[in-house]
């Protein structure tokens, strides 16, 4: 008897040790990569284009935008300069989130900036975003947007 509970208690001890070396590695954080200064600004500059439109800043989003801007809606819809000014005179949702951006680079001068967005109370409400930056006369223009609706929900089949 006395044998078996020194080999439980040994088997206990080894499975403790090993859990907690798992536990311990899986913890560990990768070191993150540090974002490249080109990325960074292009990142910036999209982040600076959302919060303008969702500050009804009309203004600071109509000299982010090239005047031969086009996108291309969830729809399949094309649209233009106009269309992006007029609806930063409205606003976007002040809960709406951007995230996972991601940057393209194409040339010194032109790159993609792919994210996703939530627009909560809008369908689609889950999109992703591919927006093409270009520089022009030494500033970053929007040039591009498509916009990828995200079906994974059922109720964002509208």
């Amino acid at each position: 008897m006395y044998l078996v509970e020194a080999i439980m208690r040994g088997i206990l001890l080894l499975l403790g040790a090993v859990l907690l070396s798992l536990t311990l590695a899986l913890s560990q954080t990768p070191s993150s990569k540090a974002i490249p200064a080109f990325d960074q600004q292009l990142i910036d500059q999209q982040k600076q284009l959302l919060q303008a439109t969702q500050s009804k800043n009309s203004t600071a989003v109509e000299r982010a935008i090239a005047d031969d801007f086009q996108g291309i809606e969830t729809n399949g819809d094309f649209y233009d300069k106009e269309d992006v000014v007029d609806t930063a005179q409205k606003g976007m949702p002040k809960d709406t989130r951007a995230y996972d951006f991601r940057v393209v680079k194409l040339t010194d001068g032109s790159a993609v900036v792919a994210y996703n967005l939530i627009v909560p109370g809008e369908r689609p409400r889950y999109r992703h975003m591919a927006d093409t930056w270009a520089k022009i006369d030494g500033h970053w223009k929007l040039k591009f947007r498509q916009i990828t609706p995200n079906l994974w929900s059922a109720t964002d089949l509208d």
